[in-house]
């Protein structure tokens, strides 16, 4: 029992070696201050200006963003403008019997485009990313209105989120690819 402990505990630590030399790096790293190296994909993402969006669900993912690129506020000084066109559209699913549906599926799609703040920076910068997220949320339809409305209006807000979450993502994974 000893023994076994032991290569169990030796394997473990050969794993954790194995796993430092791999060169992995957290996405948001936080460098030091004193540290003189590092990169942080914060301080790029925290350089983008959001154009408004429009209706309600693009002022609901406008500010998540703004929470989520720039925790700050909007920068005083952008480098890059992030522009976002949004649409929705409902599918209904689950038909009874009686021809009701029971159940939807609320597709919220973004495109999404990165690009300079300065005309001439774009041909020093010509692969920013650019494309379209989707994000399907369902909620149930039920027979009193304002239950269905606040079931689809949570459903939006858990798409929006969704497409936030995924934006910054891919802006993250964009700028620690694409170190200076």
């Amino acid at each position: 029992m000893l023994w076994s402990r032991k290569t169990s505990y030796l394997i473990v630590m050969a794993g954790l070696l194995a796993l430092s030399g791999c060169g992995f790096r957290p996405l948001y790293n936080q460098p030091a201050a004193d540290s003189g190296g590092g990169y942080n994909v914060q301080t790029d993402m925290a350089a983008i200006d959001i154009l408004p969006i429009k209706d309600r669900i693009g002022q609901q993912l406008r500010n998540l963003l703004l929470t989520r690129l720039n925790p700050n506020g909007s920068p005083t000084d952008p480098v890059y403008t992030l522009s976002i066109s949004i649409s929705e559209s409902v599918q209904e699913l689950g038909i009874k019997k009686s021809s009701f549906a029971t159940r939807a599926n609320l597709r919220i799609s973004a495109g999404y485009s990165l690009a300079p703040v300065a005309a001439g920076d774009a041909a020093a910068a010509p692969d920013l990313p650019n494309g379209k997220i989707l994000a399907i949320s369902s909620y149930d339809i039920s027979t009193y209105e304002f239950t269905t409305l606040t079931a689809r209006n949570d459903a939006r807000r858990r798409a929006v989120r969704e497409i936030a979450d995924d934006l910054r993502t891919r802006l993250a994974v964009y700028f620690a690819q694409n170190r200076k």
